[in-house]
């Protein structure tokens, strides 16, 4: 099974994450598991180290990562609170 990388913020490593789909997080973020370091935490999903088959950009208005062809998720959950 191939699992997604990203930046961990326990270990600071490129590393692989194992998702934790028994959380239910907002849309655009998902809890994880750091394999290298064992650190739970969430993610914006379009911070992935490797999207080749998606364009992904900074949010003009907050600066968080998102996929080009989406609305921003942080701005979104932002502004229903």
């Amino acid at each position: 099974m191939k699992h997604a990388q990203f930046k961990c913020n326990g270990c600071k490593r490129d590393t692989e994450f194992l998702w934790l789909e028994a959380l239910e997080i907002g849309e655009g973020f998902k809890a994880y598991q750091c394999m290298s370091c064992g650190c739970v935490g969430v993610k914006n999903i379009a911070e992935a180290l490797h999207t080749p088959d998606v364009d992904v950009c900074r949010c003009d208005k907050c600066g968080s990562w998102m996929f080009a062809a989406a609305k921003c998720h942080t701005c979104l959950l932002v502004s229903a609170k």
